[in-house]
């Protein structure tokens, strides 16, 4: 089921505006942490405020789920 959500979660964003906080309550939906990734790694492009997307740790059940989607959209910030 969360293959079905994620298509049209994609296609929801591509067509639509939506902040941060809203893309936290679209992942939410999802079951599984790598569906809730795979989703906002995409709608990035498509977020109205992604300066904030920092913000959404609270969405992934695993830290690192959260530190694949920083380290992979801002490389600059996960570099020691």
């Amino acid at each position: 089921m969360d293959d079905k959500k994620l298509e049209v979660a994609k296609l929801a964003v591509t067509l639509g505006h939506f902040c941060t906080d809203d893309m936290a309550q679209v992942a939410s939906l999802f079951s599984f942490d790598d569906n809730r990734l795979a989703f906002l790694l995409y709608a990035h492009a498509y977020c109205q405020d992604p300066q904030n997307y920092p913000s959404l740790r609270d969405v992934f059940t695993f830290q690192s789920n959260y530190d694949e989607l920083i380290r992979t959209l801002y490389p600059s910030r996960s570099k020691k």
